[in-house]
């Protein structure tokens, strides 16, 4: 159970999530895979000393952009790994890489419902490198 487990989650991190995180898009619905009151967690950070100041819970459609092709960005790519799985709650780490930059690290929660992993919440950290 455990490996086909690995392989659901992975197989939705490539199909679903970096599709809908990493590609431009208008609003509208997520991918199924995504449950329906997913969020993300997004912190404000102070001009001056970089510290984080604020955390706001937010839907995907605060960061929807002009309408595009789906599809992966050129020069991008991403490493997947499922960190942990515990019953029915998984984590997993993506790394995005733009023109051989890590520019940011996302950990992905996933809730199983019945047979289904659902990604539930995002929580990242953006690199220096993106700046």
């Amino acid at each position: 159970m455990l490996e086909r487990d690995k392989r659901q989650l992975l197989r939705i991190l490539e199909e679903s999530y970096v599709l809908d995180m990493y590609t431009p898009r208008e609003n509208g619905p997520m991918s199924n895979d995504f449950h329906a009151e997913f969020r993300m967690l997004i912190p404000s950070f102070d001009g001056r000393t970089g510290e984080i100041t604020e955390l706001e819970w937010q839907k995907p459609d605060a960061f929807a952009s002009p309408p595009q092709p789906r599809g992966r960005q050129p020069n991008q790519r991403f490493t997947m790994e499922v960190l942990d799985i515990t019953g029915k709650v998984a984590v997993c780490k993506v790394e995005a890489i733009r023109e051989g930059r890590l520019c940011y690290t996302d950990y992905v929660t996933f809730v199983r419902i019945g047979r289904t992993w659902k990604i539930v919440s995002k929580a990242f950290h953006r690199h220096a490198s993106v700046d």
